[in-house]
């Protein structure tokens, strides 16, 4: 568009709530406010598609210089862990309130905060239990003791419901997770997780080295224990990662699998597909599988100490967070009715078929190799040009690092440029 941009020209139209502005008023709006043109709004926002994180707005710089700010950074700063979360939700009240002052808030001030419809948890309907925290700690920071008293800002009644212990794939979900599974790495994941109760960390830490085919275990690094635990595995599973490790020629020191990111992403998208509403509404969770073996072979009949020592957990933390209550079982023993419960390793053989078809119906997805990747562009969409003039001017300085003017005399060699 022909317009330059100046630092202070960005930080002018930030500093005005110029985003904001456009996203609800429009463009027009926010140059009438930031006194900037139409031509340099619209230069902005097309440089700037979002609000840069290195420009520090002005609303921040005026709440961090409040006498309430550096009270409680002063008080809380090398004492609570959370601070940045507390002081970040001090600076949001600060908005709200109309930028006042934290050491000038009032009771009802405090409990507009309370009632923020923002601050409210989706699942109990009232203010969550870490903005309370939030507000209570800037409550004594300004020292208003007296209200914590005061039954409408107690912290009784407003956590979440421990629903963790029901929280695992029946086996319905586990199929359809398994069919709606399109990467080889993932399936493997889920079905060494299920089967072994390892958790996310410890299984993206495997390597090849790490696999016993003979012994069918697989030694996975416990961070919690800081000891490696033997995982004991069915010869279907270890079948299908010695088969990976082959298809994807991994390197015996070599992780078999992706990042944490990439995996969890990855799965909250099977879980969409595969209509797993509990799954995919928590962002794809890897600790799920987890949760499945534990309340699954606690169902099927194994043994809470080979729970234990496969998962590395204390039997006590395993009953009181993990352990899921089956309908089944209760009505069985409650009201009588017929249960066929199978043992563990015949409730893992009914699925072996399902874990084998789904590997098989995956292409193997090999990385292009460097020399068959195509040569980079630049923006027009043309092949790059290499200025080998200045690669030659950059070869004759003596203070180009020798590796470098190494690599570019290789290269000037080979292209016949010399």
């Amino acid at each position: 568009m022909g317009v330059k941009l100046r630092k202070e020209t960005v930080e002018r139209f930030v500093n005005a709530n110029g985003y904001e502005i456009v996203e609800k008023q429009g463009i027009t709006a926010a140059s009438d406010v930031s006194g900037l043109s139409r031509p340099t709004v619209y230069a902005i926002l097309e440089k700037y598609p979002k609000q840069p994180k290195r420009i520090i707005p002005q609303y921040v710089k005026d709440f961090d210089t409040t006498e309430g700010a550096k009270q409680f950074l002063s008080k809380n700063r090398n004492r609570i862990k959370t601070w940045k979360k507390c002081y970040s939700l001090g600076l949001k009240c600060y908005l709200l309130l109309g930028r006042k002052d934290s050491l000038n808030w009032t009771i009802d001030d405090y409990r507009k905060l309370w009632m923020y419809e923002k601050f409210t948890d989706t699942v109990t309907q009232r203010t969550s239990d870490t903005t309370v925290f939030g507000l209570r700690l800037w409550m004594k920071t300004m020292g208003k003791h007296d209200l914590l008293q005061q039954e409408e800002f107690v912290t009784r009644g407003l956590k979440r419901p421990k629903s963790r212990k029901s929280w695992c794939l029946e086996d319905e979900h586990l199929i359809e997770l398994i069919k709606a599974t399109k990467h080889h790495y993932l399936l493997l994941i889920a079905e060494i997780g299920v089967k072994s109760g390892g958790r996310i960390s410890s299984i993206l830490g495997v390597r090849p080295l790490d696999c016993n085919f003979e012994k069918d275990l697989i030694m996975m690094y416990e961070p919690k224990i800081k000891d490696y635990r033997p995982r004991f595995l069915d010869q279907g599973c270890m079948g299908r990662v010695k088969r990976y490790i082959e298809d994807y020629q991994i390197a015996p020191d070599k992780p078999l699998f992706p990042s944490y990111s990439t995996v969890r992403k990855t799965l909250k998208a099977v879980a969409v597909d595969a209509n797993i509403s509990q799954l995919a509404s928590m962002r794809g969770t890897t600790h799920i599988f987890k949760h499945t073996f534990v309340t699954q072979g606690a169902f099927h009949d194994l043994s809470m100490e080979s729970i234990s020592e496969q998962t590395g957990t204390n039997p006590n933390t395993l009953r009181d967070f993990y352990v899921g209550v089956k309908e089944k079982k209760l009505r069985h023993e409650l009201l009588g009715e017929t249960l066929d419960v199978s043992p563990y390793h015949k409730w893992v053989e009914t699925f072996e078929s399902l874990w084998s078809q789904q590997y098989s119906s995956i292409p193997v997805q090999k990385k292009i190799k460097a020399e068959q990747q195509p040569k980079p562009t630049d923006p027009s969409g043309k092949p790059r040009v290499i200025n080998w003039i200045a690669i030659k001017r950059l070869t004759e300085n003596p203070n180009t690092p020798t590796p470098l003017r190494n690599y570019w005399l290789a290269k000037l060699k080979t292209e016949g440029k010399n």
